[in-house]
């Protein structure tokens, strides 16, 4: 075994006048190389400083004064909530000293405009300063990225056992030799295989944890073998077929991914507080049992009424709620690492301790709960959609979503179709002439028929105002009435947009000219064109004129639907 101090022994660079061949792009501008050989050397010294750092302070953190040490890794929790450390506050804070450095020491293009302008360099003296606090920057987010990355989120990244021996390879590579335009970034954590027991989540009974490494000095060591592979393969054949397991028979299915959305004010908070006092309670839903279970509500609006609208589901079906597992939780930005740690944390703590994993998770809303990213976004929807998928195989449980509909088309939910692209299951509830429930998805089970709703009126015993009136509530009432008229009438009373008319009117047109009564979608598509219809808004136009009913759409071919 061979050690090297980086502050002995420096990495030598060959090659003809190396010093100022390209070695590294350091630079923050983009296409502006200015490396060298000090500018290598300096990364890479910043690069190794933090790693030993990180090994001896996150992964062994400086006890309290007369406290006993820790039997063996710290958590990321347990650092939090400790306060004994903050990574991805440090984080944050390496990344604000680059930027002050980079606009106090920079030198820019032409026009002198600041940073709308090229990034030249730093002025003579800075540049190797700047590649040292890149390379310590670096090194914190090697390792905080892995708990972004909902692959490896799962993963302990403070454990000895994986950062260990990620520095061993990374004094390894700072000592390496520096080849002029050869680029050989540091190593990831996960590209330095742990030990197998680290990477599964069973048991661990085989040797204690290796020690923390000293402040000083090396750890040099021969490179870990290969790690094997995290993809493992599974032929047709032996596939394991499972029959759905229903929360709610019909309607939702345990650890899937559901949405109920609508207008403000229709009811649907009320529905998903229905299913989760039957969850909780394990009260039959339309006649079929169901199998109680830890339930954790998130309630982002109407958290004031809460307390009062469960209490009226409570008196309306008879069932009592005193030591039921039913939690409610305030609206926590899922999306940002600090609070879904947080809602996390309070879930296995406060639910899994007593009454086993959650077998349901509301979020109400999404709008309350998706933090401050853009709905419209398909990057923030789809890193929420990350999120709640994280959550769903952290417990296992069934992720639902109370949503708002879309501002002019109600048939859908707001945001972008990046959320519904990722469901397993969709509702739309819809108030016009009654309340009436409608499938607008189900990935693997039949569709189920549209379900005619009530909102009952229900006056609370003993609670009364300050003015001495009785105080109510609502609650959600099956009807097993006809719903056809319902469904009639919301279709007739829903409006169509611009170009659901436009598109109409089209279609309507070429129909008259065939003596089929049919037109071609193609042809349809050419007709909506040339009235000024985009071909992007097209599909859409066509999928909300099917789903109202007002076009048959058979064989490729459009036909009118006659009332």
């Amino acid at each position: 075994m061979v050690a090297m101090n980086m502050a002995e022994a420096e990495p030598t660079i060959c090659g003809k006048n190396a010093d100022t061949e390209l070695v590294r792009h350091y630079d923050d501008g983009p296409d502006w190389p200015v490396n060298n050989r000090a500018k290598e050397l300096a990364y890479r010294r910043g690069f190794v400083e933090e790693a030993r750092r990180i090994v001896r302070d996150w992964a062994h953190p400086p006890e309290p004064v007369n406290a006993k040490p820790a039997p063996g890794p710290v958590s990321l929790r347990e650092l939090l909530d400790s306060r004994r450390c903050d990574p991805f506050g440090e984080v944050e804070a390496a990344w604000q000293l680059r930027r002050r450095v980079r606009e106090r020491f920079t030198v820019y293009g032409p026009g002198d405009a600041g940073r709308k302008t090229y990034h030249l360099g730093y002025r003579p003296g800075h540049a190797a300063a700047a590649a040292r606090l890149r390379g310590r920057h670096h090194a914190m987010v090697f390792v905080t990225e892995l708990w972004e990355d909902l692959e490896t989120a799962d993963l302990d990244i403070f454990d000895p056992r994986l950062l260990c021996p990620w520095l061993r390879a990374v004094e390894q590579w700072a000592s390496a030799i520096i080849r002029p335009n050869v680029i050989v970034p540091p190593p990831r954590l996960m590209e330095v295989a742990p030990p197998e027991e680290f990477v599964n989540d069973e048991p661990d009974d085989g040797p204690p944890l290796p020690p923390p490494p000293p402040a000083q000095g090396n750890l040099v060591a021969p490179p870990a073998p290969s790690p094997p592979s995290r993809i493992r393969l599974t032929r047709a054949d032996q596939i394991e077929m499972r029959p759905p397991h229903w929360l709610l028979r019909g309607m939702l299915e345990r650890d899937t991914f559901a949405l109920i959305f609508g207008d403000p004010g229709c009811g649907k908070s009320f529905l998903a507080i229905d299913w989760a006092c039957r969850v909780a309670t394990g009260t039959p839903w339309r006649g079929h049992d169901v199998r109680s279970g830890p339930v954790v509500y998130v309630a982002g609006e109407g958290q004031q009424g809460f307390g009062r609208r469960i209490r009226a589901w409570s008196e309306h079906h008879g069932v009592s709620l005193t030591d039921m597992p039913l939690y409610l939780a305030p609206a926590v930005a899922i999306p940002s690492p600090g609070d879904l740690i947080a809602l996390v944390t309070a879930i296995d703590a406060g639910v899994t301790v007593h009454h086993g994993q959650p077998v349901l998770i509301v979020l109400d809303t999404l709008a309350r709960c998706f933090g401050g990213g853009d709905e419209n976004s398909t990057k923030d929807m789809s890193a929420f959609v990350l999120v709640c998928d994280a959550i769903r195989q952290r417990f296992g449980c069934t992720i639902l979503v109370v949503h708002h509909a879309g501002h002019g088309d109600k048939s859908r939910a707001r945001g972008a179709i990046a959320l519904k692209a990722a469901l397993d299951a969709e509702y739309r509830l819809a108030n016009d002439t009654g309340l009436l429930l409608t499938a607008t998805k189900m990935k693997d089970a039949e569709m189920p028929p549209p379900l005619a709703l009530e909102l009952v009126t229900v006056e609370l015993p003993g609670a009364v105002d300050d003015y001495g009136n009785p105080v109510t509530s609502a609650a959600i009432e099956v009807l097993d009435a006809e719903i056809g008229a319902i469904v009639s009438k919301v279709k007739s009373i829903r409006p169509r947009g611009k170009w659901q008319d436009i598109g109409f009117a089209v279609a309507r047109r070429l129909i008259a000219t065939n003596d089929d009564g049919r037109v071609s979608i193609d042809a349809w598509r050419d007709g909506c064109q040339a009235a000024g219809m985009v071909r992007q808004n097209q599909h859409r136009v066509l999928e909300g004129l099917v789903n109202r009913g007002d076009i048959a759409l058979n064989d490729g071919a459009l036909s009118i639907v006659t009332a």
